[in-house]
């Protein structure tokens, strides 16, 4: 299969486009990701991981308590095959490698929480959804999120109205 710059995939008899943006976040949405040996880990393990299944990792980021994978060539799997394989296994491999990063801030045999996000993209560019990914994870890291601080500012202010929170969010 050959890939071009749009993420259509051309085989022997289909052409098409199978990019998947995921979201993953840690049990107890701890932020795991503040240790780079974490973040180098679970970077490789998903790599690993694309090589075996035969997708690609056209962007994956790290915010302190989640992560984004941005992959192409999906269109063998379905959605809930991806992320078990992709979970299941990084968890496998970073609670191998970095117990001691991660034992303060998780219990049990858990890494992952039961839940992911995900959305197909469409006519995105790869370039496109690369920076939009690598755009909102800086905005994580700076813990900047506008609408929420605009609430608690009016919620410090004296604006108790009780719709106030769902009209940012």
């Amino acid at each position: 299969m050959m890939e071009n710059d749009m993420g259509i995939v051309r085989g022997r008899s289909t052409v098409g486009s199978s990019n998947l943006h995921m979201q993953f976040t840690p049990k107890y949405r701890r932020d795991v990701y503040r240790s780079d040996k974490v973040i180098e880990t679970c970077k490789r393990a998903f790599g690993e991981m694309a090589n075996r299944l035969g997708v690609k990792i056209h962007a994956c980021e790290f915010g302190p308590d989640h992560c984004h994978l941005f992959l192409g060539n999906c269109m063998k799997y379905s959605v809930p095959y991806i992320a078990q394989m992709f979970k299941g296994y990084s968890s496998w491999v970073v609670r191998r490698e970095c117990m001691i990063e991660i034992k303060e801030k998780l219990w049990g045999k858990s890494f992952w929480s039961d839940g992911y996000f995900h959305e197909y993209i469409g006519r995105f560019t790869n370039d496109a959804m690369k920076y939009y990914i690598e755009r909102q994870q800086d905005r994580h890291w700076r813990d900047e999120d506008y609408d929420y601080k605009r609430y608690l500012e009016e919620q410090r202010e004296g604006i108790n109205d009780e719709t106030s929170l769902a009209k940012f969010m």
